[in-house]
């Protein structure tokens, strides 16, 4: 198959001047305290369109009847879940780094044909006879100094014919996020003292280029396929983004607060108050979330 860049564009006007990131090369795939599956869950419908979208390519693209295949970041369980589905006769095993994640999936999921187990994605080494190792909005929590070299291993370690595919979120410059960095860093309040001088930064790292992904990872594939689709959620107002994002995006913010209830309570109010501004409500009192993800699929090849 011959290698592909397919990007959707998009634009979309804001009026929040870019926060800059501040550098720093520690990962953020541990975080205190652990992840909360029930609230990850709750919008479990619209997470699980870019699984399946993903999934849907592959089998596509003549990946019919895979034996082994590795979920790498697997979470609650519901992306090992859609990969069974299509493919009911393989081995799948989740790899998670949250304790409250592997249990919940385990019990929830856990039986013949899957397993789980804890395990850091940058450390995890795939069986010898993997076909597919696949990743569900894992690879942005690591920095930008690891992100791309953790990939290239993991594909380095593949055999020949197998594939590795991967969605991320590619929202570091929606007003989602760039609210989260201005109210975190430019914003007064009982909050603002928990964001300085911290040693790790609780914004993630913007996503690469297409062409850095594809410089860096075609020497290790036979093709490589990326593309970029914005999903348009409609949501039930401004407070359900923030319960979007607070077991993702906002995460790491909400962390550093977390003994701090009233600097927390203030810091969400003041969150919300910025959201209102940027996602304009519809006729029925609902918000759109426009949210951009990048999807890239490589190709090993034959020995």
């Amino acid at each position: 198959m011959a290698a592909i860049a397919r990007i959707t564009a998009f634009a979309k006007t804001t009026r929040l001047a870019p926060c800059p990131p501040r550098t720093m090369a520690t990962s953020t795939t541990s975080t205190k305290p652990d992840w909360s599956p029930e609230k990850y869950l709750r919008f479990e419908a619209p997470r699980g369109r870019p699984i399946n979208d993903l999934i849907s390519f592959l089998s596509r693209s003549g990946l019919s009847q895979p034996q082994r295949i590795i979920d790498l970041g697997s979470g609650p369980g519901n992306s090992t879940i859609a990969l069974k589905k299509q493919w009911p006769g393989a081995q799948i095993t989740g790899v998670e780094l949250s304790p409250a994640m592997v249990t919940a999936a385990s019990e929830k999921n856990g039986g013949e044909g899957i397993d789980y187990q804890a395990g850091d994605v940058k450390d995890f080494i795939a069986p010898p006879d993997t076909d597919l190792i696949f990743s569900n909005a894992v690879f942005h929590w690591l920095r930008s100094s690891e992100r791309i070299a953790t990939i290239v291993q993991h594909l380095k370690r593949l055999k020949p014919g197998s594939l590795l595919a991967f969605q991320v979120p590619d929202n570091f410059a929606e007003p989602s996020h760039r609210l989260m960095r201005y109210t975190a860093y430019h914003s007064p309040g009982p909050w603002a003292k928990y964001f300085m001088g911290q040693d790790q930064k609780p914004e993630l790292d913007p996503i690469e280029s297409v062409g850095t992904w594809y410089n860096s990872l075609k020497p290790h594939c036979e093709s490589v396929e990326i593309w970029h689709t914005t999903y348009h959620h409609i949501l039930e107002g401004h407070e359900a983004i923030v319960k979007w994002f607070e077991t993702t995006g906002l995460k790491p913010y909400l962390d550093l607060l977390e003994q701090d209830e009233a600097a927390k309570k203030a810091f969400l109010e003041q969150y919300v108050r910025g959201l209102k501004r940027e996602y304009p409500t519809l006729a029925d009192g609902r918000v759109v979330l426009h949210f951009p993800r990048l999807f890239v699929v490589g190709f090993r090849g034959k020995a």
